[in-house]
């Protein structure tokens, strides 16, 4: 405190800019903050060194002297020592340590979630440079790697226990999955010399392993009407380019404004798991007698199949409300079609696809596709514009059970996977495709676990598991 009063005599009898002030005031209270620490962890050692230490199952623990210890604080680093026990069972125990809840590595538990929560948003050496700057902590990149790793690996059992606050009343639940490619590290061949080859056309050099995300949630049913959908879906015309059809679906004026309670998930190369994992979230979920659930997905591979198998598995075939094909998708095919008849510089395209998707929306999937067939039986296209009409038959076809928009519509369900493709960007794609990026299975897992520990607004409630674990830890082996 004396120090701070004649910096502060110093700032006023001198010319000094603010921001100079803001920061010798920061360093001097950083140091004043870890020097009360030190006091406190002196006093709380004093405290225990004049008890005596206790018998766990009858075995006498024999002391062992100071042993020495590092903290890295918010304020900076700590070393102290302090008095061990031996237990024969045990091994070492440190009662300080254990009275004090401390991690059982270098870095407190403040740092941890700070630094894992900037990992889950940004590259390693940028998620610890604010830390660095501001405090002084001389953090490195590979231990931000470190500690996402180790924080990441708790993910599955922290949401394994965690409660889950239910809504009041019957709702809607839904679960949505998508995948999403995550860049990998390609596995050396060692039989093989290097060889630089030259790709060719359409051939890319990344390797990528698919992530399957699953979005969670619950929402008040809201009718809709099908003018007001088709009115959304027309004030967006399809653009192509991945990231901009991202951009597309996710200001389409959907129904991702009703969810509540939203809870996501990624596992690599396991859609099998994430279903699975999002199935049973929904399962768990679902207190209330009338409550139902849907699944709106787009028609990727394996996707119906195993959430009809999660469905049976899980005895929820009387709640299911069934599989809604995603309508965006459905109006990228009805926009080809329409290119294809018309031309993409006609305006009579515009009439033709309303006239269609209000067809499609009302539950009229077989005229729409024997209205498409006869167009194909006049034969007065070209091959390559018949191709991409028949392609649109035979995907309505195949997904014309999953396509009761009418029904959808008027009991208030969403009609959109929309909430699924923007948090596959979101989760996926915002973190685990920076340029250069390329992840190893485990290192992808983790990431992926810790950031929707970020997304979910978790990251304070998982560090209180992650501290009481290691605390529980701690005292099984002192028992």
């Amino acid at each position: 405190m004396a120090k701070l009063k004649s910096l502060t005599a110093g700032f006023v009898e001198s010319d000094v800019s603010i921001g100079q002030m803001e920061k010798s005031y920061l360093g001097q209270v950083l140091s004043l903050c870890l020097s009360l620490l030190k006091f406190v962890i002196s006093v709380k050692k004093a405290q225990l060194s004049d008890k005596a230490p206790k018998a766990n199952g009858g075995e006498p623990l024999r002391k062992k002297g100071a042993r020495p210890r590092k903290y890295l604080s918010l304020f900076g680093l700590l070393e102290f020592s302090r008095p061990g026990l031996w237990s024969k069972v045990s091994g070492m125990l440190y009662p300080l340590d254990e009275a004090l809840e401390m991690p059982p590595d270098l870095w407190s538990y403040n740092i941890q979630e700070l630094t894992g929560a900037n990992a889950s948003e940004t590259n390693f050496r940028e998620s610890v440079r604010l830390m660095n700057d501001l405090l002084g902590l001389r953090l490195k990149d590979v231990g931000s790697k470190r500690n996402a790793e180790n924080l990441g690996s708790e993910v599955g059992q922290y949401y394994g226990q965690k409660e889950r606050p239910l809504p009041a009343g019957p709702v809607c639940f839904s679960a949505s999955f998508d995948g999403k490619g995550v860049p990998k590290i390609k596995a050396k061949d060692k039989s093989r010399p290097k060889e630089i080859k030259r790709l060719g056309k359409g051939e890319k050099r990344d390797v990528k392993q698919m992530a399957t995300v699953g979005v969670m949630s619950w929402f008040e049913p809201k009718e809709r009407d099908v003018a007001k959908v088709i009115n959304g879906l027309m004030g967006h015309t399809p653009v192509r380019g991945e990231g901009q059809q991202d951009l597309q679906k996710e200001s389409l004026p959907n129904d991702n404004r009703w969810h509540q309670g939203i809870h996501r998930r990624a596992f690599l190369a396991d859609q099998e798991k994430s279903i699975a994992y999002g199935i049973g979230y929904i399962k768990s979920m679902m207190h209330h007698p009338e409550s139902r659930f849907v699944v709106p997905i787009d028609a990727g591979i394996g996707l119906e199949d195993k959430v009809l198998k999660y469905v049976k598995q899980y005895g929820l075939e009387s709640r299911f409300d069934g599989i809604v094909l995603d309508i965006v998708h459905v109006s990228e095919y009805v926009w080809e079609c329409a290119n294809a008849l018309l031309g993409e510089g006609s305006k009579l395209r515009t009439d033709w696809v309303r006239e269609m998707l209000t067809d499609l929306l009302n539950s009229q999937t077989p005229k729409v596709i024997k209205d498409l067939e006869r167009i194909v039986e006049k034969g007065r296209l070209s091959k390559s514009k018949t191709d991409k009409i028949q392609t649109a038959i035979t995907y309505f076809t195949n997904h014309q059970h999953k396509m009761d928009y009418k029904s959808f519509l008027e009991k208030g369900y969403p009609v959109s996977s929309a909430l699924v493709e923007s948090n596959c960007r979101h989760l996926v794609k915002d973190r685990m495709e920076h340029s250069g990026m390329r992840w190893s299975s485990d290192g992808a897992q983790n990431m992926l676990d810790l950031r929707a520990v970020k997304l979910n607004g978790d990251m304070e409630d998982f560090m209180s598991f992650i501290s009481h674990k290691n605390r529980k830890t701690s005292l099984a082996k002192a028992a």
